[in-house]
C-alpha cells in the first residue's frame, strides 16, 4: 500500500513538473526576445541620438542598469523635443531641477515589464500565444506593469477604534500600470476611437488606428525598435504618471465629501513580506476597502483567487475600477432631501445606506468611455442603469486603476425609492437592514414586477419585545468607526451570547414581506411571506398576525400603520408599545401538542398520548420527518363523539393516523385556505391492505371543509391554521371516519 501511494506521488509531481515547464516555455516564447539583435536599450538609445535628456533621467533616476540588459524591459522613450516641452510646461530649467523621487516616479512609468512587440501591446492575451487568428475582447487587456511606484506614505486611519490613540498607518504604494489604447478595443467596444479617447486626453490626438494605438497620453512615433533586452518606442509626449482613483480623488477638493465617505470602509492590510524587506522595522499596510472596489489599490488584482497578486495577469491588465462620484454640492442636497431629519450630518449615517449610495457610483469591470453611457450599457452591481451627460462632467481622468468621472449631480440608488426606501433613510431600522443586507434581500426589492407590502420592525421591536425560539437577540457593534464590527448575536444554550446565522436573519427578513394575497374573508386577509409555508394573517387592515404570534398570542395581534407607499409596493410600520416582529413559529407541532398543546387542542394531546406518538424515536416517526397537516377536533367535538374513539394504544394509532395529511404526497405547495382554490384528494399517513387512507378537502369559499371516506363532512373552524415549523394544525368541528 505504502508503494502504491509513493508511485501516485512521484507520478504527480512528475505530471506537475512537466506541465510547469510546458507552461514556462510558453510564456517564455510568449515574452522572448527575438534573434537579431542591434544592443540592449540603452545602447540604442544612444546611438539613435534623439534620446540624450531621456537617458540623463535615465541615469540620474537610477535606472541605467535595468535598461542596459540587467533584465527584459520595454521602453517607452519620449524624444528630446518631447522631454522639453515636458520640461517648459513643468516650469523645470533642466533634468537636473526635477526632484528625484519625482523624476523615479516618472522615469519608471516609462519602463514596461517584459518584451512587448506591436502585435502584443496592441492585443494582449494573457493566456499566452495561441493559433487563433481572431480574439474575442481584442485590445481590452490594455494595462501594463510598470516599474514606476509611489513608495511608502503616512495615512490616517479612520476605522481605528475611538479608544485607540495612534491612527497612522505606513502603507506601501505597488507599481503602476500604464494604459494602451489600441484600435481593438474600441473595435471590440464598437465605439468611436476618436471621439473617445479625446474625452480623456483632450491634448491629445488619436493616432492609434489600423492596428495602432496611443500610450496614455502620447502617440508613438515609431513602433517596437528591437534591442537584445527587448523593444523600444518612440513617444511623442512625456508619459506622465497616473494616479490611483483614490489619489485623484483625494486632490480634486469638490469631491472631497465622497472621499471621505468611501474611506469610511478603509482596510489597511498588514503586510508581513513587505514589512521585512522595506519597512526597516516598521509594519507596512496594503491599503483597500472593504466590500466596495478597490478604488486605492494600484493593482485590480490583489491575491483574491488561488494565485499570488503579480501572477493573475487576465485580472491585472483588464480589470478596471470606473468612479462616478457626486460633487461634495451634490451629496449635500441629497442628504438634506434624504437625510436630514435623521441624522445631525452625512458623515454619521450608518455604513450600510452609505456603502449602497456609494456602491452606485462606482462599475468594476472593463474600462468604461463616455459613448457607453450615453447609450446606456453601463448598470450597477445592482442593475441601476449609470446614466449621466457626459459633457457636464468636471473632472474626467484616466488613472493607473480605472476611470475617474467627476459629476455635479448624484444618481439615487433604486433601493433608496423602493419599498426598503424607509430602512435606508430611518436609523431606527438599522437591525432590520442589517440582516436583510446579511441574507441578500435588498436586490429582489428593487424590482418592478412586485407589489410587496413590507412590515418593518424597530431596532427596539427586535432587540426587546422578540424571541427566536426563545432566544433574545442582540446587535453588536464593537467598533462604530469600523464597518465590518458590527454581528447580529443570538442566546446561546452554553453561553450567554453567539453569532447568529444567516439563514436565521434570512428568515426573520423574509417572514415580513407579504408577496401575494391569497385569500379574503370577512374582515380578514392572508398573505404569502418569502419563506415557504409561512403566512401573515392581517385584519381590519390595521393589524397583523405572523404564525409566531397567532399560536401564543391569539388576541394580541400586532398593530401597523401605512409608512410609504412606492412604486413596487406598501412599507408599515409595526406600532405599539410592546410590539413583537412578525417571525414565524420555530417550534414544533409534535412537540408542542405534548408539552404545551392549546387550550383548544387539549382532548386531542390526550388522544396523542393515547397513540404512543411522542414516545417513538423520533417522535410521530409513522410521518418520517415529512411535513404534514393535522386536523384536530377541537375539544367539543371529541366529547361529542367520545364513544367513537377506540381506547387502545394499538386501535388509537391506527385511527389517529387518518388525521394526518402528507403534505408532499397531496401535491401542495402551499396550505390550504377558505376561497384560495386549493382542494381534492388528500393522502393520509393512514396505511390499509388497498393504500394509503384519503380525505378529500372542499373550498366552500368562506370555509374549508373535510370529507371522509364514509362521506362525512366536518366544517375546518376558522381562517388560519396554526402553522408550526413542521406542519400545520387545522381544527375541525367533527371527526373523521375511515372504511
Amino acid at each position: 500500500m505504502k508503494k502504491s501511494k509513493q508511485f501516485v506521488l512521484e507520478a504527480f509531481l512528475l505530471f506537475f513538473v512537466l506541465t510547469f515547464a510546458s507552461c514556462q516555455k510558453k510564456l517564455d516564447k510568449y515574452y522572448e526576445v527575438p534573434g537579431w539583435l542591434k544592443g540592449n536599450a540603452y545602447q540604442l538609445l544612444e546611438s539613435e541620438g534623439n534620446y540624450s535628456m531621456f537617458l540623463q533621467a535615465v541615469e540620474r533616476a537610477g535606472y541605467k542598469d535595468v535598461i542596459s540588459g540587467k533584465g527584459i524591459i520595454t521602453v517607452m522613450a519620449p524624444s528630446d523635443d518631447a522631454m522639453q516641452a515636458y520640461l517648459q510646461e513643468k516650469g523645470f530649467a533642466s533634468i537636473d531641477d526635477i526632484p528625484l523621487d519625482e523624476l523615479k516616479k516618472l522615469v519608471g512609468f516609462h519602463l514596461v515589464y517584459y518584451a512587448f512587440d506591436k502585435d502584443k501591446f496592441a492585443n494582449y492575451r494573457p493566456e499566452g500565444i495561441t493559433e487563433q487568428t481572431e480574439f474575442p475582447d481584442a485590445g481590452l487587456y490594455y494595462k501594463f506593469r510598470t516599474k514606476s511606484s509611489s513608495g511608502i506614505e503616512s495615512y490616517v486611519d479612520p476605522t481605528v477604534a475611538p479608544d485607540v490613540v495612534d491612527n497612522t498607518k505606513l502603507v506601501y504604494h505597488k507599481e503602476r500600470f500604464l494604459p494602451v489604447f489600441s484600435s481593438y478595443l474600441f473595435d471590440s467596444k464598437q465605439i468611436d476611437a476618436a471621439s473617445n479617447y479625446q474625452y480623456f486626453y483632450p491634448n491629445s490626438t488619436w493616432d492609434g488606428q489600423d492596428g495602432g494605438f496611443c500610450v496614455s497620453n502620447s502617440n508613438v512615433d515609431q513602433y517596437a525598435m528591437v534591442t537584445d533586452n527587448g523593444y523600444v518606442y518612440e513617444l511623442n509626449k512625456v508619459l506622465e504618471p497616473l494616479e490611483t482613483i483614490h489619489k485623484e480623488l483625494d486632490n480634486s477638493t469638490d469631491y472631497t465629501l465622497f472621499e471621505k465617505l468611501y474611506d469610511k470602509f478603509s482596510d489597511f492590510q498588514l503586510d508581513e513580506g513587505l514589512t521585512q524587506d522595506y519597512g526597516n522595522g516598521k509594519d507596512l499596510y496594503l491599503f483597500y476597502h472593504t466590500d466596495l472596489p478597490k478604488i486605492a489599490s494600484e493593482w485590480s488584482y490583489n491575491g483574491e483567487g488561488n494565485l499570488p497578486d503579480y501572477a493573475d495577469l487576465a485580472q491585472l491588465s483588464r480589470l478596471t475600477n470606473n468612479l462616478f462620484a457626486p460633487s461634495n454640492e451634490a451629496l449635500t442636497n441629497f442628504f438634506n432631501e434624504f437625510w436630514a431629519d435623521y441624522y445631525p450630518a452625512i458623515t454619521d449615517v450608518n455604513f450600510l445606506p452609505i456603502k449602497y449610495l456609494l456602491d452606485n457610483h462606482v462599475y468594476e469591470g472593463d474600462i468604461v468611455f463616455p459613448q457607453e453611457i450615453q447609450e446606456g450599457k453601463i448598470e450597477t452591481k445592482y442593475g441601476n442603469p449609470i446614466q449621466f451627460d457626459t459633457n457636464d462632467v468636471s473632472v474626467r481622468k484616466i488613472c493607473s486603476n480605472g476611470t475617474f468621472y467627476g459629476l455635479n449631480n448624484l444618481t439615487v440608488p433604486k433601493m433608496f425609492t423602493s419599498v426598503t426606501a424607509p430602512l435606508f433613510q430611518n436609523p431606527d431600522y438599522r437591525i432590520f437592514l442589517f440582516m436583510m443586507d446579511k441574507a441578500n434581500m435588498v436586490q429582489p426589492l428593487m424590482s418592478e414586477d412586485i407589489d410587496m407590502k413590507l412590515f418593518m420592525p424597530t431596532n427596539k421591536v427586535l432587540e426587546d419585545n422578540t424571541t427566536i425560539n426563545g432566544r433574545m437577540m442582540l446587535f453588536q457593534n464593537t467598533n462604530p468607526n469600523k464597518y465590518g464590527a458590527q454581528s447580529m448575536m443570538i442566546e446561546g444554550a452554553d453561553q450567554p451570547w453567539i453569532n447568529m446565522n444567516i439563514g436565521t436573519m434570512a428568515g426573520i427578513v423574509k417572514n415580513h414581506m407579504a408577496t401575494k394575497l391569497i385569500t379574503t374573508v370577512d374582515n380578514k386577509k392572508v398573505y404569502k411571506t418569502l419563506n415557504p409555508f409561512q403566512y401573515l394573517l392581517v385584519e381590519d387592515d390595521d393589524k397583523v398576525y405572523s404564525s409566531f404570534i397567532f399560536n401564543n398570542y391569539p388576541d394580541d395581534p400586532m398593530p401597523f400603520k401605512l409608512n410609504s407607499k412606492r412604486y413596487n409596493g406598501e412599507s408599515f410600520d409595526l406600532t405599539g408599545g410592546d410590539q413583537k416582529a412578525l417571525v414565524q413559529d420555530y417550534s414544533l407541532f409534535k412537540e408542542q401538542i405534548s408539552k404545551n398543546p392549546p387550550p383548544d387542542m387539549e382532548y386531542f394531546k390526550e388522544m396523542v398520548g393515547t397513540a404512543q406518538f411522542n414516545t417513538t424515536i423520533p417522535p410521530f416517526n409513522f410521518m418520517q420527518g415529512e411535513r404534514f397537516i393535522a386536523f384536530v377536533p377541537t375539544n367539543q367535538a371529541i366529547l361529542d363523539n367520545f364513544s367513537q374513539i377506540p381506547l387502545q394504544p394499538a386501535e388509537m394509532a391506527k385511527y389517529l393516523k387518518y388525521y394526518f395529511v402528507s403534505v408532499n404526497e397531496s401535491g401542495f405547495a402551499d396550505y390550504p385556505f377558505p376561497g384560495a382554490g386549493i382542494q381534492g384528494e388528500l393522502t393520509t399517513f393512514k396505511t390499509t391492505a388497498n393504500g394509503k387512507s384519503k380525505l378529500t378537502l372542499i373550498d366552500a369559499g368562506d370555509k374549508l371543509q373535510v370529507k371522509d371516506a364514509k362521506g362525512n363532512i366536518v366544517n375546518v373552524v376558522g381562517v388560519f391554521p396554526r402553522i408550526y415549523n413542521d406542519g400545520a394544525a387545522y381544527a375541525i368541528d367533527g371527526l373523521l371516519e375511515d372504511e
